[in-house]
This record gives structure tokens, C-alpha cells and sequence, in this order.
């Protein structure tokens, strides 16, 4: 990530401390059409209600994948525990802060932890393994 800052002239610390915001400020001007992302787009570049619609289901997707896996890491699905003021759980909600959902942790995370220690895991094994 920080050679990714580099590559765009900024770096996390110092004087330019704000990276996803200088990122946001320079796809904003680089994106093809929209010289100012301020002003709607015109009337045949707006998307239709189709196009809306699935980017809504992908949308859900996403997040119903996002939740999944922070629930099998033991984190906060609505903040990852970067948000100070969660509702859900105050800030202190990062990955292995709650006991994680053993049957999410077996199904996302141990057939990586298998592959990455060099054994392969099945999707039988899983289920099959002592407790």
C-alpha cells in the first residue's frame, strides 16, 4: 500500500497525511468525461435503472461477504474496528477481538491457514476434523 502512495507521490506521515484523500482528488481528475466530478453527468452517461439495480445486488454482496468474513475473524462486521464511535462495538472491534464464528473461521480461514502451513484442506476435512 505504501509503494501504491508512492507511485501517486504521496506517503502516509508528514506533510501529506492525507492519502485517500489525495487519491480521491486525483481519480476525480483522471476519470475519462468528468472534467468536474461535482456536475451530474449528462444525459446519456447516466446509468441506467438496470445498471443501478445491480450495482445495488453487488452491493449487497459485497457486504454480506465482508460480514461473513469479519464474523469469521472475530471482528466488528460494521466497522473492522476502525471506527472510534461504532454503535456496534465502540472501536475495539479488529480481527480477534470477539470470539470468532467457528463455522465462518472453518469455511474462509482455516483452508487458508492449511495452504499458507503447506497442507491441503477439503472441504470434507473440515467438517471431519477432531474439536
Amino acid at each position: 500500500m505504501i509503494a501504491a502512495f508512492r507511485n501517486l507521490g504521496t506517503v502516509p506521515g508528514g506533510e501529506e497525511n492525507e492519502p485517500a484523500g489525495n487519491l480521491l482528488q486525483s481519480l476525480g481528475t483522471t476519470s475519462p468525461g468528468r472534467p468536474d466530478p461535482e456536475v451530474p453527468l449528462a444525459g446519456s452517461d447516466h446509468p441506467t435503472w438496470a445498471a443501478f439495480r445491480r450495482l445495488e445486488r453487488e452491493n449487497r454482496l459485497l457486504v454480506g461477504h465482508a460480514e461473513m468474513l469479519a464474523r469469521a475473524l472475530g471482528a466488528c462486521p460494521n466497522c473492522w474496528g476502525t471506527i472510534l464511535d461504532c454503535e456496534d462495538c465502540g472501536g475495539v472491534g479488529r480481527p480477534g477481538a470477539f470470539a470468532p464464528d467457528r463455522a465462518r473461521f472453518d469455511l474462509f480461514v482455516l483452508p487458508v491457514i492449511a495452504r499458507v502451513m503447506g497442507n491441503e484442506v477439503t472441504a470434507g476435512d473440515v467438517g471431519n476434523r477432531p474439536a
